[in-house]
């Protein structure tokens, strides 16, 4: 086990062909989220977005990222969770408040908020040099979890349970401060290969899977945002008839690599009639996304590399 209080517990169920993963964001998650302002609504989608990046991004065997990302037509319009290799993550939702309180005052909620016709992608980026991988599936069903079932369903044919779960806890002293956390079944895939649909099939409507899958859903979101449950405690007590091996746990931590540098770059890579507009402004305003840091400049100084 870590000392971290954010992390992604991996598991495996002994005598099955099942893997599973806990993941917890006790401090992280408030340190995403109270980075911005979000409604409530809000603040609960992206931090079972944040869980759900934790959880796939962790699994990761190379220097990467892993992006989930969530796009809409409706109050929410986009919503990010970006995992970088070594366990750093970070999030942000962009949305529409007068949409928004419409669309609660009108009983909307999860995914609904996102409006129809709404898409997820699941992006792995390997670095410049490898080629990304993306895949993308129509947002279906009422919240995160029953959406990336359907994208495991359609494009990695892996039967696979899941529950997300995400609130701002009111803790002694009246403080209040988000958690988030989730836990993953998946069927591991045949060792002799990855395509072989028939076998997964059958493996899908084995009376074992559909058992451990009815055990997972009865986890109840308190012990999933339950700062003093540990996580092997929880895996213990939903599995522990068939038994449960526990692994070394990833330690998970808010980090966004946005600095002045990196923002001043991006300035003078503008096109020259972007930065030919900016240079009238007194002060240049960009407002880091993920994290909320505000960097402000004079043109001179935001375009001096370039020559502008």
């Amino acid at each position: 086990m870590t000392d971290s209080v954010d992390f992604a517990l991996p598991f495996r169920i002994e005598g099955q062909n099942v893997n599973g993963r806990i993941v917890k964001l006790n401090q992280l998650a408030s340190d995403v989220l109270s980075r911005h302002n979000y409604p409530e609504e809000v603040g609960r989608l992206l931090g079972e977005a944040l869980v759900l990046a934790a959880m796939l991004g962790t699994v990761l065997k190379f220097d990467g990222r892993f992006i989930l990302q969530l796009q809409g037509k409706g109050p929410i319009s986009m919503l990010m969770g970006d995992y970088a290799q070594g366990g750093a993550l970070r999030g942000f939702a962009q949305f529409d408040q007068e949409k928004l309180d419409a669309a609660l005052a009108n009983g909307d909620s999860g995914l609904a908020l996102l409006g129809a016709n709404g898409h997820m992608a699941f992006t792995v980026d390997q670095g410049a040099d490898m080629e990304r991988y993306q895949g993308i599936v129509p947002l279906e069903g009422e919240n995160l979890a029953q959406a990336a079932l359907e994208y495991f369903h359609r494009s990695e044919q892996i039967a696979t349970s899941l529950r997300l779960a995400a609130a701002p806890m009111i803790l002694p002293g009246g403080k209040t401060e988000w958690r988030a956390g989730g836990i993953l079944l998946q069927q591991a895939a045949n060792e002799g290969g990855t395509d072989s649909p028939p076998d997964r099939e059958l493996r899908v409507e084995s009376d074992d899977w559909q058992r451990l899958t009815i055990l997972l859903q009865t986890t109840e979101d308190s012990e999933l945002l339950d700062s003093e449950l540990e996580a092997e405690t929880l895996a213990y007590r939903l599995f522990n008839e068939d038994g449960v091996r526990v692994f070394d746990a990833r330690p998970l931590h808010f980090a966004c690599p946005c600095s002045r540098d990196r923002v001043k770059n991006m300035l003078s890579s503008l096109a020259e009639t972007d930065q030919n507009e900016m240079q009238e402004q007194e002060t240049i305003e960009v407002r880091c996304e993920f994290c909320n840091e505000l960097y402000l400049f004079s043109p001179s100084d935001a375009f001096s590399a370039s020559g502008g």
